[in-house]
């Protein structure tokens, strides 16, 4: 298994310890339009990506799908309060591309507390995790749509050209005309 960057700048891992690691992770794959995990279901893995994009979204008491996030190679995605509490998820997550992704559930990511380095990585997980919320929770609060395509764009301009539009309009919380106008704009 090809360690995240953010786990690799912890330090060497040992021969033994990394098959320890790598023995509790599983290699599976997922085809465009699976579902990792439905609202109402309680997500039971902590998905690693490795190659794909999925995005993660909720259905409005209107019925309507709106988009929270998405999720590309070498980073994580779970519904954390599920994953960790054992209850239903208020979120879905949609393959948007072929996956193939590493999983861990939360008995096997505990099994890694027994080990000093493997709390280390359980740390730098929940870290990233709790850092991508933290993130996405600023930017619904303190960013304008126009701001939030711009940061998009800047940061993650592979995104823009693997997700229809609607997604990133509801994504931005904005119709498609709104987006056009923005686009227009920059």
């Amino acid at each position: 298994m090809e360690m995240p960057e953010y786990l690799k700048d912890n330090g060497k891992y040992s021969d033994s310890f990394k098959g320890e690691l790598e023995s509790l992770f599983t290699l599976r794959e997922f085809s465009k339009g699976d579902h990792l995990f439905r609202q109402g279901e309680v997500c039971r893995y902590l998905f690693y990506i490795k190659k794909g994009l999925v995005r993660v979204y909720y259905n409005s008491s209107k019925g309507k799908e709106i988009t929270l996030w998405f999720s590309s190679e070498d980073t994580l995605v779970t519904a954390i309060d599920s994953y960790y509490l054992n209850k239903p998820t208020r979120d879905s997550c949609e393959a948007l591309e072929d996956l193939v992704v590493y999983t861990i559930t939360r008995s096997q990511l505990e099994t890694l507390l027994n080990n000093e380095k493997g709390a280390q990585i359980v740390f730098h997980i929940m870290f990233e995790v709790t850092r991508k919320m933290a993130d996405l929770n600023d930017s619904i609060r303190f960013r304008s749509a126009e701001e939030r395509y711009t940061s998009l764009m800047s940061n993650y301009p592979a995104i823009l050209q693997r997700v229809s539009l609607g997604q990133i309009a509801s994504y931005l919380g904005i119709t498609q005309e709104t987006l056009s106008r923005i686009r227009g704009k920059i």
